[in-house]
Order: C-alpha cells, then structure tokens, then sequence
C-alpha cells in the first residue's frame, strides 16, 4: 500500500481551495491562540492584584502580620501552577500558527525557501489529528517563572524581609529579624531558611530549564533587517 503524499493530495485542488483552507485554519488557531493568551494574562493579574493587596495592607500599620505575605507567597504558587497549566494549551495552539507562518506564508511569499509541503503539511496534520502537548509541565513552570513570577517571588522576599526590619521598630541587629519571623512554635531561622531556599529554587528552575519552546516567540533584532526595511519599504 502507497504511503499518503499531502503534495499529491494539493495536487489533486484547486491553489485557491486550498489557500482558503489554510487561511481559515490559520484564522482558527490565531483565535484559539489569542484566547489562551488572555487566560494566561489573566491569571498573572491574579497573582499581581493579590501581591499589590497584601503588601499595601501589610505595610499600613506596624500591627499588621507579617505572616500574610507568606500566605500569599503560597497563594501565588498555586496561580503559577494554573497558568503553567495554560501555557502548555496555549503552546500547543501558538505551535501551529508558527508552522503555518513560517512554512505556508512565509513559503507563498517566497517561493525560493528550502521547507517543502511534504514535510510542513505531515507534521500539522499529524497535530490536527492528534494533538498533544510540545513540552513537558515543568518546561511550562520555568517559562512562566521566567516571564513574571520569578520577579513577583522576589519583590515578595524583599518585602517580608522590609517588613520583619522596619515593624513595629526598626531592627538593630539580625536576631531580632530572625525572633520576628517565627510562626506559632516553628522557629525564625527555620521560616527565613525555608523561604529563602524557596526564591533561590525558582530562580535556578528558571534559569536552568531549556528555552526551546519559546524559539517560536523570538522577534529578532539584527542591524540588517533594519537597515532593510529602512531602505526597502
């Protein structure tokens, strides 16, 4: 039995049939992109909106607990792992309008590039029909704390450290910071460790994890391709 060709398939249509194929299919999955970006966008608000709340609270009066930034400190891991959740949808959807740009339009534009039919056309085709995700979960974490959160992490650790310093007196020496981060009978030493532990893990999380999902993503910046356009358009 003879393998399937998709270029004897286009063949077989008309070019307007199956240009007006791709152009609805690359309509599809923009709109599909663009709603899982919104979700994305709106879970970072959540964790922006609840880290803008407590700190303002926190830092109104020197009575006000130091604990509930940590609290929120947990909150926002939680957000993490709903948008890491959202970003590999999202990954999936934005895959897919890659691979029609750079290999459909890009290729009708410029007729002369080396990608050919039969392999762009094989590999969307296999995703249409079974689609899963292009990178593991905690590719998806490290990427979003790349993003945001590994900064929201940090402005959270310096805060709780301003609070313990300033509230209510300002501190004079390290013990009393470290006697002011107890929480019930679990000691200062143990909460500041844990915590800072907890910041320096998500930074080399990161750091450490592979970029290649967001290779899709990169607008490059090359003195060329500006002198080009300046000369050309």
């Amino acid at each position: 039995m003879m393998e399937w060709d998709p270029e004897d398939f286009v063949d077989q249509q008309s070019c307007s049939d199956f240009t007006t194929t791709m152009v609805h299919t690359y309509r599809a999955e923009i709109q599909r992109s663009y709603n899982w970006r919104n979700r994305l966008d709106t879970t970072t608000n959540w964790a922006i909106v609840l880290l803008s709340a407590v700190i303002t609270w926190t830092f109104t009066a020197p009575a006000n607990p130091q604990e509930l930034i940590i609290f929120s400190l947990f909150f926002i891991v939680v957000l993490l792992g709903i948008e890491a959740r959202r970003y590999l949808y999202y990954n999936v959807w934005n895959s897919r309008v890659r691979a029609l740009e750079a290999d459909f339009i890009a290729r009708t534009i410029d007729p002369e590039l080396s990608v050919t039919s039969r392999e762009w056309m094989k590999a969307l085709a296999e995703d249409l029909q079974y689609p899963h995700f292009k990178i593991p979960y905690w590719h998806a974490v490290a990427n979003r704390l790349r993003r945001i959160y590994v900064y929201l992490f940090s402005i959270t650790y310096l805060m709780w450290l301003g609070k313990l310093y300033m509230h209510p007196d300002p501190a004079t020496d390290i013990s009393q910071i470290i006697t002011r981060a107890e929480f019930f009978t679990i000691p200062g030493n143990i909460i500041l460790a844990f915590v800072t532990a907890f910041v320096f893990v998500s930074i080399v999380i990161a750091v450490k994890n592979p970029h290649y999902e967001e290779d899709w993503d990169v607008v490059f910046k090359s003195k060329e391709a500006m002198e080009y356009w300046r000369d050309n358009m």
